[in-house]
């Protein structure tokens, strides 16, 4: 059985912070698809990302993200960063990725 989750970041301001955000999070594939959500107005975009997680056990997509996602997001970035991972089964979790740049 496979299961589909959904995610969201928060508003990221910092410029640099998106863009790493954008280079991990951005795919288009099985596990992972996601879009910059656009704006409302002129089409450019929100500096939010968003999109679907799945994996093929219950919670797996809380998993694919605490072990793969906010690590790669943690190493790169210089302000914090909120995700929220919403499971198929009702579960949510929020991830507060800080900065562990050297």
């Amino acid at each position: 059985m496979s299961e589909r989750g959904s995610f969201v970041t928060n508003y990221i301001y910092c410029s640099e912070c998106f863009n790493v955000c954008k280079k991990i999070l951005l795919s288009k594939d099985k596990n992972l698809c996601s879009i910059v959500v656009p704006s409302w107005e002129n089409g450019e975009e929100l500096p939010i990302i968003a999109g679907k997680v799945g994996g093929m056990y219950a919670y797996e997509e809380v998993v694919i993200f605490a072990n793969y996602y906010v690590p790669e997001i943690e190493k790169l970035i210089c302000h914090p960063v909120q995700i929220c991972v919403f499971t198929e089964n009702g579960y949510h979790r929020v991830f507060l990725i800080n900065s562990k740049k050297e």
